[in-house]
């Protein structure tokens, strides 16, 4: 992961989304917003897509040239600091799939999921004992180490469907072959 890439990516895409939304209300075009806070307009874009951590140091600069209230600063100064935050999910290093932490951690902030599943069952759903034979047999050459990894990174998704606080809503259609394909 690239430095300052680190945390959760759905606070940095909300303060991204934010930021920019208060420079376009302030009527700054990124040029101007960057040369007012002596950054490069790349760095301008970098943040207002998420895929940079913030300083609250940085977001207080930055509310003070858009001219945002000293509430919405507050709230994106805390909002900044949760960008920060790394999800349980980033225990999972060592045999988490490239790309796939964006994957879960957009899912752990969803609060609802479609989906439609003609081969496999879908994770969320998964067994340990059919979790371990798909990976198994969609990963060649994969060592125990990792496969139980992988299996214990699907397992601990499945708690978004029965946490406390606004559990998932799933909605999943499966094709009829998935319930009668023998797995492993």
């Amino acid at each position: 992961m690239a430095e300052g890439t680190t945390g959760s990516t759905v606070p940095r895409r909300q303060l991204g989304r934010y930021l920019r939304e208060l420079r376009e209300a302030a009527r700054l075009s990124v040029k101007a917003a960057a040369a007012s806070l002596e950054w490069s307009t790349p760095k301008i874009w970098r943040i207002e897509t998420g895929q940079v951590s913030l300083r609250s140091f940085d977001v207080r600069n930055m509310c003070e040239i858009y001219g945002a209230s000293p509430e919405m600063t507050e709230a994106l100064t805390g909002l900044a600091k949760e960008t920060k935050a790394r999800g349980w999910w980033h225990a999972y290093g060592d045999v988490i799939p490239e790309g796939f932490d964006l994957y879960v951690g957009l899912e752990e902030a969803a609060v609802s999921q479609d989906s439609y599943q003609s081969d496999i069952i879908p994770g969320l759903f998964q067994t340990e004992g059919y979790a371990r034979d798909v990976i198994r047999t969609h990963t060649r050459g994969i060592g125990d180490a990792e496969l139980e990894g992988r299996v214990r990174l699907r397992i601990e998704r499945q708690t978004i469907l029965t946490r406390v606080t606004a559990p998932l809503t799933l909605r999943v259609a499966l094709s009829e072959t998935v319930l009668r394909r023998p797995v492993g």
